[in-house]
């Protein structure tokens, strides 16, 4: 044993140390005194008897060895505490198991010494050899006991002794999970003649609630700590209504690495937790948790799952509840799919809707800054005040005024009846009938300026929103490329020419509406580049590997639908074949001149080579979805927008991509439903897609109608203008382009 380091005593003494205590550390945290000092009261440490206090720095504080000023830096630098297994545990009696996770077990037990009930997590035995493990399940109770917070349950000491399953101790919080509060609440507001005890709570109680959730999560982020697993069923509601924040197993540093866990958990459902490349539970995963983007995720993560947690508040259901199977269930949370919020009782504001929608944004940028900013918005709703998500246009803020000075305004408006009967006399008599209606030919101007401009926010968030989730789709299919192309598979190949070709054909080729003719909604179709050799072993392996990707190729186009719960084979196929669904196309082609494309229909021209095409070149210059400008497609489909973005493979220049049809964007998104003519303009100006007239032929440019116009919405992101008589909105969307709407007459 060197001289830089404290030893734990002898097992036989009773004593055991989480980690060393060193001597270096120690020095730098108490400056004030010498190594040879710090060093005689190390030994003294380790010569004491038993019944001093186990604590290395309360003790030092005790003997007046400490100062005040140092206990903070000493508590930082050496966060160790020197435990007595052996007395701890002979005055725990364990009196039964609560719960168990894929990690370990949760015990009742009662502190005979200081006759208390408390807690005890302990890892499970088949798992207490694994070295990756006892670190995770150590670090886990060391990160939370940092986290000093009300609402975060403090832990009491730890118990790592080598050779058995280490445990730690916490307080025991009483009271039911989050989860088994919803179900009770949702079952007490289904029953609107019956009167419970207590009342069933109220959406500004469940609001109320929500906030004190926020509290623990805004401070541990304050810390630098991601909860990373936040739902109801680690959520307890105390029964005086306090809240705690548990399980804080998968809880890590912002920016650190994570420690090695067993591999993919969880359940068939989506609801039990996932450990592995993504980490969490899928029905409440924000998009880039369920990507696997752990290196940079961070508070926002949490922010989404909370933003979905307000969803669940509100409507008293799940964001996404109509999809149960947990591998749809991530393909849904990868695109940030959130269920339109339909109330369960009390009608939800349009306030508190932006708030979810803004907290749940597939795009992290687009969310709150941070926790407090979410619920500072939460605040606002329940003060009845506007919200940062969704400012008030003129008329809103009208009532709102109006609203606080209800009984002033009852008697101005008496008055101003008055005056104004009075007014309309004087007006008539003296013959200024004229300026009269000037004014209120004014005011109609006014009042269709503040209609036009928030009609084109609203279209231009519908939007955005909408091309945030098709790229969340592409991401998902890009990551599932990315893993199956360095390995082989076994799945048949149907090059495009066996598509003409009854004897060569996939079997269920059908005919399809959308597609204009035979169709195979089980096998995708595969084309070579011109002078590529399908019977190379390279190319034979590249083959097999993209026919693989049926499947998630399959949910990119299923899970764009507006609803996308599966249903059985055939309704998928009628789904995707007979109906249609938003993104039309989904195909991966590599470097090796080799595409595979959703569904199977096999019409390519003979000298069709995916490098060659726009998509593609777009794809490899960008680090991630990116949308192009419309194209012909060869398959008959007409215009078409293309979203693709590079996949990491083995011999590079890989791209995925996926379509939507130039139809759907002006049926969708466009067409005002209105008088007037909607707009997607690029960053120089020129129309991308139009409502209205002729779409672009592909490979020009059409410039606006108005070029006076192309200027102020270059410069400003959301803005409006009148040229002659038609009036102009404008917003700017999060994806390169922006959204106009073109009143005509006025």
């Amino acid at each position: 044993m060197g001289p830089g380091h404290a030893a734990p005593r002898d097992r036989s003494a009773g004593y055991s140390a989480v980690v060393p205590l060193d001597l270096d550390r120690l020095a730098a945290a108490l400056p004030e005194l010498s190594r040879a000092q710090l060093q005689r009261l190390m030994d003294a440490w380790e010569g004491r008897g038993r019944d001093e206090p186990s604590d290395f720095i309360s003790w030092l504080h005790g003997r007046g060895a400490l100062p005040a000023g140092s206990l903070r830096d000493l508590s930082a630098a050496t966060p160790v505490v020197l435990t007595s297994p052996e007395a701890a545990a002979s005055s725990l009696r364990l009196l039964g198991e609560l719960g168990r996770g894929s990690m370990g077990e949760v015990l009742l037990a009662q502190d005979e010494r200081l006759h208390r009930t408390i807690v005890v997590k302990r890892l499970h035995a088949r798992l207490a050899d694994e070295p990756q493990m006892v670190r995770r399940f150590v670090a886990e109770a060391q990160l939370t006991a940092q986290l000093d917070h009300p609402g975060i349950v403090p832990v009491h000491a730890v118990d790592a002794r080598a050779g058995e399953p280490p445990t730690y101790a916490m307080k025991l919080v009483r009271g039911q999970t989050l989860r088994t509060w919803f179900n009770e609440t949702r079952a007490a507001v289904a029953r609107p003649g019956h009167r419970p005890t207590p009342p069933a709570p109220g959406l500004a109680a469940r609001l109320e609630l929500f906030l004190q959730m926020c509290e623990p999560i805004a401070y541990a982020h304050s810390r630098g700590v991601i909860h990373r697993d936040l739902k109801p069923d680690n959520i307890m509601v105390g029964p005086y209504g306090e809240v705690f924040v548990m399980d804080w197993g998968i809880a890590r540093l912002t920016g650190s690495a994570d420690v090695p866990g067993p591999g993919r958990a969880g359940s068939p459902d989506g609801e039990g937790t996932l450990d592995g490349a993504a980490i969490g539970t899928p029905v409440y995963m924000s998009p880039e948790q369920a990507r696997g983007e752990n290196s940079t995720m961070d508070g926002r993560s949490d922010q989404y799952t909370l933003g979905l947690l307000l969803y669940e508040m509100a409507t008293l259901n799940r964001a996404r509840a109509s999809i149960k199977n947990a591998a749809k269930l991530m393909i849904a949370a990868a695109r940030g799919h959130v269920e339109p919020v339909v109330a369960y009782g009390e009608p939800i504001p349009r306030e508190l809707r932006a708030v979810i929608l803004r907290a749940t944004a597939p795009d992290p940028v687009r969310r709150y800054a941070d926790v407090s900013a979410l619920a500072d918005d939460v605040r606002r709703v329940l003060r009845g005040e506007p919200v940062l998500a969704a400012p008030d246009t003129l008329v809103q803020r009208a009532g709102r005024w109006i609203a606080r000075r209800r009984e002033r305004v009852a008697v101005g408006l008496v008055v101003a009846a008055l005056l104004a009967l009075l007014a309309v006399l004087v007006t008539v008599l003296g013959g200024l009938g004229v300026r009269e209606w000037d004014r209120v030919a004014a005011d109609a101007r006014a009042a269709r300026l503040v209609a036009v401009t928030a009609q084109a926010a609203d279209h231009a968030r519908a939007l955005d929103g909408a091309l945030s989730s098709y790229e969340g789709l592409l991401r998902a299919l890009a990551a599932v490329a990315e893993r199956a192309l360095p390995g082989d598979a076994t799945a048949p190949v149907y090059l495009a020419p066996a598509f003409a070709d009854p004897t060569r054909a996939p079997p269920d080729m059908v005919s399809s509406k959308v597609y204009r003719g035979p169709a195979s909604f089980d096998h995708p179709d595969l084309a070579l580049a011109p002078g590529v050799d399908e019977h190379t072993r390279d190319t034979a392996r590249e083959l097999r590997v993209l026919a693989s990707l049926r499947d998630v190729m399959a949910d990119t186009l299923l899970n764009s639908a507006s609803a996308p719960a599966r249903g059985s084979a055939s309704s998928d196929r009628a789904l995707v074949l007979d109906q249609g669904t938003p993104v039309v196309w989904s195909y991966v082609a590599t470097g090796d001149g080799v595409l595979v494309g959703f569904p199977g229909v096999g019409r390519y021209p003979p000298d069709y080579d995916p490098r060659q095409q726009p998509w593609y070149h777009e794809g490899l210059s960008r680090t991630g979805p990116g949308w192009g400008r419309p194209y012909v497609d060869e398959s008959g489909m007409g215009l078409l927008v293309s979203c693709s973005m590079p996949v990491r493979s083995p011999a590079g220049g890989a791209v995925a991509g996926l379509d939507l049809t130039v139809k759907y964007l002006v049926e969708t998104w466009l067409a005002p439903g209105g008088e007037g003519e909607g707009f997607l303009v690029d960053d120089s100006g020129a129309v991308i897609v139009r409502s209205g007239g002729a779409q672009e032929v592909p490979g020009t440019t059409q410039p606006l109608p108005w070029p006076s116009a192309s200027a102020p919405i270059a410069a400003a992101p959301n803005g409006h203008l009148v040229v002659g008589e038609t009036l102009l909105a404008w917003s700017r969307l999060t994806h390169g382009w922006t959204y106009l709407l073109a009143e005509g007459s006025e």
